[in-house]
């Protein structure tokens, strides 16, 4: 089963910080899968990383 997650820039939060909450989450088992933007602000598809079954 793989699960998904999606990570969307907040109104106010700048690049840097953005970045910052995106590399947490991957640190907790969590891959990039996808960017896009939506009307200047930017959204992340996110896949949760299965240490048995890694690609």
């Amino acid at each position: 089963m793989e699960e998904y997650k999606l990570l969307k820039q907040k109104f106010f939060e700048g690049t840097a910080k953005f970045e910052k909450r995106i590399n947490e989450t991957c640190q907790q088992g969590w891959k990039p899968v996808s960017l896009t933007s939506d009307h200047g602000s930017a959204m992340v598809l996110l896949q949760k990383v299965d240490k048995f079954h890694e690609e």
